[in-house]
């Protein structure tokens, strides 16, 4: 019989199997090397900064689902079962009390969750059930061969430096504003959050391996208009981490140029898969990205919930 557990009453021990067998399965399903992720998150259960719940079989423990505080709010993270127990219900039965215990939480006005490494098969209601505001969204994999060739243009693109985080933190602020990926994403909502998401990305590895000769900036007369943040989220694949224009250049082409001229990077490098995140309501970025080759490998959803009388203001 399957019975499940508050996170902290768990042996960090007893979650080691589990969480290799998370890192393998997201390397296979999503291109994704799970590795460093997965060590991040069992130091986190050794120095118990973690909270959720855990489900046993016996004395082995087969999914999980965890929250952490970050950034002004509290992020949802894995929702994650063993082959075997998928599609049975178990992840749901141990999202419910993991959303009533974040929701719960003093000071805490906000919580989100992106449910690319869930595999819940019915997670969407159980958000909605709980008051949470939710969209589609799809991660996508093309193949780098043949080559991609990037249409003619006149924007100047160099690399990204290290002088340019504070300008293209700017600039990735300025085009989500009144956007849904800044309603439900905070950090979208500020210059100050997005520096530091930039910063994360850039500096500290937070989407995988910073890729410095596939992340590239478009430089206009008043300074940046476009923006391309990449990394390596394996040996073989590499990931388009954020793509903006600045809204006075956008429907220009610059979107499709920088996508173009990652890709080549990419596979200049010997990458053999290119893989990004989107918004299905995204409908100009969702097109360019098919008409680049994109392909679905997985639907998830973003969710976000905050505290009542305030409202999740979706743009219409």
């Amino acid at each position: 019989m399957v019975r499940s557990r508050p996170l902290h009453e768990v042996p960090a021990g007893e979650l080691r199997a589990l969480l290799q067998d998370e890192s393998l399965h997201w390397g296979e399903a999503l291109q994704w090397d799970y590795s460093e992720v997965s060590s991040a998150v069992a130091s986190g259960f050794e120095r118990r900064a973690l909270s959720g719940r855990v489900a046993h079989d016996g004395l082995r423990a087969v999914a999980y689902c965890y929250f952490m505080p970050d950034a002004g709010r509290t992020i949802v993270g894995s929702l994650y079962a063993r082959d075997g127990f998928r599609g049975q219900g178990i992840e749901e039965e141990l999202l419910e009390p993991v959303l009533a215990e974040a929701q719960a939480l003093r000071d805490n006005a906000r919580v989100e969750c992106q449910t690319l490494f869930s595999t819940a098969t019915a997670a969407d209601e159980r958000f909605a059930r709980a008051g949470f505001t939710g969209r589609a969204r799809h991660y996508l994999v093309r193949e780098l061969r043949p080559p991609t060739d990037t249409p003619p243009h006149s924007f100047r693109l160099r690399a990204l430096r290290r002088d340019d985080l504070p300008a293209a933190s700017d600039l990735i602020h300025r085009s989500h504003v009144g956007t849904l990926d800044a309603a439900l994403n905070l950090t979208y909502s500020t210059p100050a959050l997005c520096r530091g998401f930039v910063e994360t990305l850039v500096l500290r590895a937070g989407c995988g391996r910073f890729d410095a000769e596939a992340s590239l900036v478009a430089e206009g007369k008043g300074g940046l208009v476009g923006v391309l943040l990449a990394s390596h989220l394996s040996r073989a694949n590499g990931h388009v981490c954020q793509v903006s224009v600045d809204p006075e250049n956008q429907a220009r082409g610059l979107g499709t140029v920088l996508m173009t001229r990652a890709l080549e990077a990419f596979r200049a490098q010997g990458l053999k898969t290119a893989s990004l995140s989107v918004t299905v309501a995204n409908e100009p970025a969702y097109r360019l990205y098919c008409r680049l080759g994109f392909r679905l490998k997985k639907e998830f959803a973003a969710h976000a919930w905050v505290r009542p009388p305030a409202r999740i203001e979706l743009p219409s």
